[in-house]
């Protein structure tokens, strides 16, 4: 098998993440309300990301579960969350989209109190947690767009673009993370971490793609 030179596929990855966070702060205001939470949050990932690749690559060892446990588990899931309740006007939607949020930061707090690996190994318990509650706020975004008159113009709703990347960025990894997780022993690293460039590479392609078709078709900007 030829050899998967890890560094590239970090670099195109994180090229890829800086074209995505400087397209949305120079197109923001085509992308409806509530751009700011996806600005927000994918600067932090450009920031994380920049910081892991410099990191580890003066020191492979460097254990970088703590960072992303913090920045991408906590910080950037509840600015995705915060972005989806923005885009939400009906009533009961806007309240279980509450109800998740509480409920992610419970599940936090609980495994941050009662797992002592927390923020040393990855928890894949979690991650499904998290990854449930964003598929949850997914379809209430989703489910309000296809019963309304924004499904006349979908194709320039950014909301719409934004749920379906990520959909295809973290449910994507999801069996990928699990089976890692599960059978470390028998899962190719190459073959790893070839999928996961091949799936963030569909998400951000989509997140991407959305926001050249976008404009603001919202009446409260």
């Amino acid at each position: 098998m030829l050899e998967w030179n890890r560094s590239v596929v970090s670099i195109i990855q994180l090229l890829l993440v800086i074209a995505f966070f400087l397209l949305l702060l120079f197109k923001r205001k085509k992308l409806g309300k509530g751009i700011i939470y996806l600005i927000i949050s994918s600067c932090i990932v450009v920031i994380i990301d920049t910081f892991l690749f410099f990191t580890i690559l003066n020191n492979p060892k460097f254990n970088s579960t703590p960072v992303y446990t913090i920045g991408m588990n906590l910080f950037v899931f509840l600015l995705f969350f915060c972005y989806f309740r923005k885009i939400l006007q009906t009533k009961v939607f806007r309240a279980i989209n509450l109800i998740l949020i509480l409920v992610f930061l419970a599940s936090f707090l609980s495994f941050a109190i009662f797992s002592e690996t927390f923020f040393t190994q990855f928890s894949i318990k979690f991650y499904v947690i998290e990854v449930v509650i964003l598929m949850c706020n997914i379809y209430l975004v989703l489910n309000e767009t296809f019963n309304s008159d924004k499904i006349l113009n979908i194709k320039l709703y950014y909301p719409f673009w934004a749920c379906i990347g990520l959909m295809s960025t973290y449910l994507g990894v999801t069996p990928l993370l699990i089976i890692s997780n599960t059978a470390s022993e028998t899962m190719n690293i190459n073959i790893f971490f070839i999928i996961l460039f091949v799936v963030n590479l569909i998400g951000y392609s989509i997140l991407i793609t959305g926001i050249f078709y976008a404009k603001n078709i919202n009446s409260n900007k």
